[in-house]
């Protein structure tokens, strides 16, 4: 009986500690779920957002892989999908996350979201699904501002 009393606080002891430690020694990421997505059109992108489909979409549009660009070449930006664990608990690689890194930080976003996906100027925009070239002008474009400056 004696030894059952001393196992759970010691279990909730080490759970607890465990917790801190992961906290402390884990990357910081950015939570773009928690920010408002907003949601606009191809001809209210910026010219450089519309230069880059534009020249972009016959290879958008038959890509296999995934496609992110930004269009300030001094901006680290790249993107990962599902392929980062964001907190290493059990559920957490089963929910679909795009992670974008941009000059070092790391932003998350949850489901599935058309690419490419393209920065500029702190704001990530996308399509609703990945563009088709036949329709991609008149397709819904998203866009979230992932670094304020």
């Amino acid at each position: 009986m004696s030894t059952s009393k001393h196992r759970h606080p010691l279990a909730g002891y080490l759970f607890f500690a465990l917790s801190i430690t992961l906290v402390a020694c884990g990357e910081k990421v950015v939570d773009l779920d928690k920010k408002s997505t907003q949601t606009t059109t191809y001809e209210a992108l910026p010219k450089e957002v519309q230069s880059f489909i534009d020249n972009s979409i016959d290879s958008v549009a038959t890509a296999n892989n995934d496609l992110y660009f930004s269009t300030d070449p001094s901006v680290a930006f790249t993107y990962a999908k599902n392929s980062i664990p964001s907190t290493g608990w059990m559920d957490d690689s089963k929910v679909p996350y795009h992670h974008f890194f941009i000059d070092g930080a790391h932003y998350r976003m949850t489901g599935e979201k058309g690419q490419p996906f393209i920065l500029d100027k702190g704001v990530i925009y996308f399509c609703d699904v990945n563009l088709v070239k036949g329709d991609y002008k008149t397709r819904p474009y998203f866009k979230v501002e992932a670094v304020t400056n």
